[in-house]
């Protein structure tokens, strides 16, 4: 009887495990052995299905397929160019499917201050975004250009107040702000860099957040021979995103508020 029950046991199983697999679905198209459906409830409620996520290409580069892999599929959130692919392994590369350009982050950098004439005061950093963001789920991360690694990172805390039509700014004194060139600083949240900002030059980190992510360089910096203590480098501009505004030459500070000559519109 033991020998009979463990037959169709074994049987049941070698069955289930060769045929057609539905989710949302019991009724898979014939010639498929997966099918996702968008609803599972008659068409009420729609979802979509999500490739496999990494976060940049040194993080895809550690998935090492062999030759007989052809057709695994990636999406890189960030390839390091400002862009966000859909990946395909051919066998021997990754080839893009589809890039699109990252947006303008949600929050960004709006001011900050790292070096001045005589020995440097006042550093800090300004975060600017909608009304409400809670700053508590971010990170700063600071980067060295000449070795690529993270040399600070603190959390950021706070809500952003309402300073202007649904925008606003919180500042964060940080007084290890190196001096350049070539170093960085990136929002980072939940693990992933949502900006990432360089002065005095670009890099490419090789460790942090950050990993492989090449930096915007914001094309202004600030002078040991000329930058008075109390100026910054801020965007100024009219609109209510990061893209929308342009990074200017040292100005009198304004940690905390809106810089003058930013219009939120």
């Amino acid at each position: 009887m033991k020998k009979i029950l463990l037959f169709f046991a074994i049987a049941s199983i070698a069955k289930f495990s060769y045929c057609q697999v539905g989710i949302g679905t019991t009724t898979p198209a014939p010639s498929s052995m997966l099918e996702v459906s968008s609803t599972s409830d008659g068409g009420t409620t729609y979802k979509g299905f999500m490739p496999p996520r990494v976060p940049n290409i040194p993080a895809r580069n550690s998935i090492t397929p062999n030759v007989s892999e052809a057709g695994l599929l990636v999406y890189v959130m960030n390839n390091g160019n400002g862009e966000s692919c859909l990946q395909i392994w051919d066998g021997g590369v990754w080839n893009n499917i589809y890039c699109s350009t990252i947006p303008s982050p949600e929050i960004w950098i709006n001011e900050f201050h790292y070096k001045n004439i005589g020995s440097d005061v006042g550093e800090f950093i300004e975060i600017a975004g909608p009304a409400g963001y809670d700053l508590s789920i971010c990170t700063i991360e600071l980067y060295n250009g000449t070795t690529g690694t993270v040399y600070e990172s603190f959390a950021l805390t706070g809500i952003i107040p309402n300073q202007s039509n649904g925008i606003g700014t919180l500042s964060f004194p940080v007084s290890s702000i190196q001096n350049g060139p070539e170093d960085g600083i990136a929002i980072v949240k939940a693990g992933l860099v949502i900006q990432f900002l360089s002065y005095e030059g670009i890099l490419t980190p090789n460790t942090g957040a950050a990993n492989g992510i090449t930096s915007t360089d914001i094309g202004v910096e600030e002078s040991k021979n000329t930058t008075p203590a109390g100026y910054s480098l801020q965007l100024t501009g009219t609109g209510n995103e990061y893209g929308d505004f342009i990074w200017n030459a040292p100005a009198a500070e304004s940690p905390g508020t809106l810089n003058v000559g930013q219009i939120i519109n």
